[in-house]
């Protein structure tokens, strides 16, 4: 007997992701495919996470919610990879609702499979970080104890809060049990865990969320079936962030931001996927402690924090940060900035199997280059590590304890794009030739190019 394969038309998946630390605009990508989108779904991370979009002509930055919420009909959903913090997600759909955003509560699904983020995650988020030598430079908001206690079978679902009181108790209990060792030993007695009155607390946010939660692979399936549909993954922070391969161990968030734990996240799996969109900016930031082999010198000290200084002495990372605006959207904290590096952004699309680029901020770096930089703008081709020329991302500096130094670079004259740019051929020739020199480097198309600090402003290429 011959076996028959059977062909499913799906519906169209974009998957939109990190191409380095993070913070690189994914928002401007996401937004341009949400107004076509039926579907809009979170991944992974929580709210240590965030985007800005504008809603009526007001900015709000949003941690957990899908910034799909912001276009009429467009349904989100929470997936399982998540770490939700109830406590912000409540507050941002109130900044909805004050925003004139009033169906967010209908258009908004939550995975019952979703880890929830308890406030005692929090309380060792702070431990953990204080009892560090080489700090990891957390946002504190929990994220990684929440995982902790996922990977440790402790973690408690959004399922969890739909059972009994007498079962969620139960189940706290159990979680915090090893927790509330660690913090009367280290004197944190109003950190103790009163498992019955903590129950009680998220038994009442099960009641308010009930009627969102669904059981998110069915329902994602629902979508992915429909040829109609197209369905649209916002990507948290980024490849060179993940847990599995980012920079490790130290330096990475807790969930695995990269293509494999945002599929999962999503309900989805490699099957589904029409186009992985690879995100990054002109240049690269980071916030927080880690490796950054491009970082431009800045009065920042060794973990991240601003060093005061007078504007005569600024150094040329302080003038890209300000002239960018690097503050982080969650932490507020002064973003490491530094030149565009090829081997991150190679790396970055053999990983995540990439079809696409967007390369955000081309005004900011090009009007930069010609005001602040002497005229023209680096990219890094290679490095100098260990004696040799190297053209490739190392990752066993872990154990060598070198630091690869840039070595090759392509320098580019600045450019300035007028008002009124829409398309690619548009774009002044040095920008251009920008996008050129990165596409052959790392393999992939830049189809997207964003030129302001709107959602709107994104040339997309029809020509690649």
């Amino acid at each position: 007997m011959h076996s028959i394969k059977v062909i499913r038309k799906k519906a169209r998946v974009f998957i939109i992701i990190g191409g380095a630390w993070g913070d690189e605009g994914k928002g401007k990508v996401a937004a341009f495919y949400a107004k076509i989108a039926d579907l809009v779904i979170r991944a992974t991370g929580g709210a240590n996470a965030g985007h800005t979009l504008y809603i009526n002509g007001h900015k709000v930055a949003l941690h957990l919610i899908p910034g799909g919420i912001g276009y009429p009909g467009v349904i989100c959903l929470i997936g399982q990879g998540v770490a939700l913090d109830l406590d912000i997600l409540f507050q941002e759909m109130e900044d909805l609702r004050n925003l004139g955003v009033l169906d967010a509560e209908e258009r908004l699904k939550i995975s019952g499979m979703a880890t929830v983020l308890m406030p005692y995650h929090k309380e060792l988020d702070e431990l953990y970080e204080r009892m560090r030598e080489n700090k990891v430079g957390t946002t504190k908001r929990g994220i990684g104890p929440a995982y902790e206690d996922k990977v440790k079978r402790d973690g408690l679902l959004v399922y969890h809060l739909l059972d009994s009181l007498e079962n969620l108790e139960a189940v706290i209990k159990n979680a915090v049990e090893r927790h509330n060792i660690l913090f009367r030993h280290y004197g944190m007695k109003e950190a103790v865990v009163d498992p019955h009155a903590l129950a009680v607390k998220y038994h009442e946010y099960g009641e308010r969320i009930k009627k969102m939660v669904v059981d998110g692979h069915n329902f994602v399936r629902g979508y992915v079936d429909d040829p109609t549909k197209t369905i649209v993954v916002e990507g948290a922070q980024a490849v060179m962030l993940s847990i599995e391969t980012g920079n490790r161990p130290n330096y990475v968030t807790s969930s695995d931001s990269n293509i494999n734990g945002t599929l999962s996240g999503a309900h989805l799996s490699w099957k589904d996927i029409t186009e992985v969109i690879l995100i990054y900016k002109a240049y690269l930031s980071r916030v927080g402690n880690g490796p950054f082999y491009t970082e431009l010198p800045a009065h920042l000290d060794a973990d991240g924090n601003l060093i005061p200084f007078a504007p005569e002495e600024a150094k040329i990372g302080d003038k890209l940060r300000e002239a960018a605006g690097e503050y982080g959207a969650t932490t507020g904290r002064p973003r490491r900035v530094g030149l565009y590096d090829i081997l991150v952004g190679r790396y970055a699309v053999e990983v995540s199997g990439a079809d696409y680029a967007c390369f955000n901020h081309m005004d900011t770096i090009g009007k930069f280059a010609l005001e602040s930089n002497g005229g023209s703008i680096s990219v890094v081709t290679s490095y100098k590590y260990r004696g040799e020329e190297i053209n490739y991302y190392p990752f066993d500096t872990i154990y060598t304890h070198e630091v690869p130094e840039p070595c090759s670079v392509i320098s580019i004259p600045g450019w300035v794009i007028e008002k009124g740019t829409h398309t690619y051929e548009d774009l002044p020739e040095n920008a251009k030739k920008f996008i050129e020199v990165i596409e052959e480097y790392i393999g992939v198309p830049v189809k997207y190019i964003g030129i302001g600090p709107k959602n709107s402003d994104l040339i997309v290429r029809t020509d690649v």
